[in-house]
């Protein structure tokens, strides 16, 4: 990035299974750029699993104390999360929301940041995105539900299986019931998030927010990324179609824990990503389950609606 360039921030929100990482790498070679994967969501998913063990988060990230510390390890201590959430490895500053704020309300000057985040992470907390006057760019990454809750309904399983919450009841997959059986799932299965977060984004902060489409990006990168980075303030290379294999860019990312955790079942994939692949073929109804079906039907126009405003190939 050239020293006249004026640095970017940018939060891109997406919803599950969006390719989201893959892209997250990509960007992690722009010059003189921060990455920040997930605080929001991240801060959301502890909020639930530690209020499941019984621990009691404080109000603000600057109540955290010591008290808070040893009961998250008597807590954790003998149980599948425990080394998930050691205190010692996670970026406690940012284990809340308004840390999170407060701390992207107060970059450095010269440094150009992109966030990736799911936007359910922001439900009911949108007081806590940071401030206008912050600058960040607001964009939504979207996706056909249909391609979504299939891939969606499999990862979930697997994430149940391996970190299991007390009182969770044993994984069936035929009988797993995605829209109701983990405990954590937003209204709307987070497409009314995103939806809703864009609305606010529009009214509050940009009334014309970029919106992409990742099976578009993926299927033209060539024409669709350079657009994005246009449309952002972003600096385009044509060396960004193409990158390194190696998973260990991820871990100069800002995040809660270390990019080694869930990797195996979560991200292993995306980080081990070189370039921008075609999205396979979707999955007919008949061979989707009921439940995934209902998620489709009940998120189609969120996404119909968002899609209008997308940018395009033409």
């Amino acid at each position: 990035m050239s020293a006249e360039r004026k640095p970017f921030r940018v939060i891109m929100w997406c919803v599950p299974r969006s390719i989201s990482t893959a892209l997250t790498k990509c960007f992690s070679w722009i010059d003189n750029t921060k990455i920040w994967f997930e605080p929001y969501c991240l801060a959301f998913i502890q909020d639930y699993a530690m209020k499941s063990m019984g621990v009691t988060l404080p109000a603000k990230a600057a109540d955290l104390s010591p008290d808070f510390v040893s009961q998250l390890n008597a807590a954790t201590k003998g149980t599948p999360l425990e080394n998930r959430l050691k205190p010692e490895v996670m970026d406690l500053s940012i284990l809340l929301r308004d840390g999170v704020r407060e701390q992207l309300d107060s970059l450095p000057d010269d440094q150009s940041v992109f966030v990736k985040d799911m936007a359910y992470g922001v439900t009911n907390f949108l007081d806590l995105l940071p401030s206008k006057e912050s600058g960040f760019k607001h964009t939504f990454l979207i996706r056909d539900p249909e391609r979504v809750f299939p891939s969606w309904r499999n990862l979930l399983m697997a994430q149940m299986k391996r970190l299991p919450l007390p009182g969770q009841k044993p994984i069936d997959e035929s009988t797993f019931d995605m829209t109701t059986d983990p405990g954590f799932m937003m209204p709307g299965y987070t497409y009314k998030c995103q939806y809703d977060l864009w609305r606010h984004v529009k009214e509050h902060f940009d009334p014309e927010p970029v919106v992409i489409d990742i099976d578009e990006l993926v299927a033209n990168p060539k024409q669709l990324l350079p657009k994005y980075f246009e449309a952002c303030g972003m600096p385009w290379d044509e060396s960004l179609l193409s990158w390194d294999a190696s998973p260990a860019v991820a871990r100069e990312w800002r995040t809660l824990y270390p990019m080694g955790f869930g990797e195996s079942v979560t991200y292993q994939r995306a980080l081990a990503s070189t370039s921008f692949q075609p999205s396979r073929p979707k999955l007919q109804r008949s061979d989707m389950t009921p439940d995934a079906i209902k998620a489709i039907d009940e998120t189609a126009d969120f996404y119909k609606e968002m899609a209008a405003s997308r940018i395009t190939v033409d």
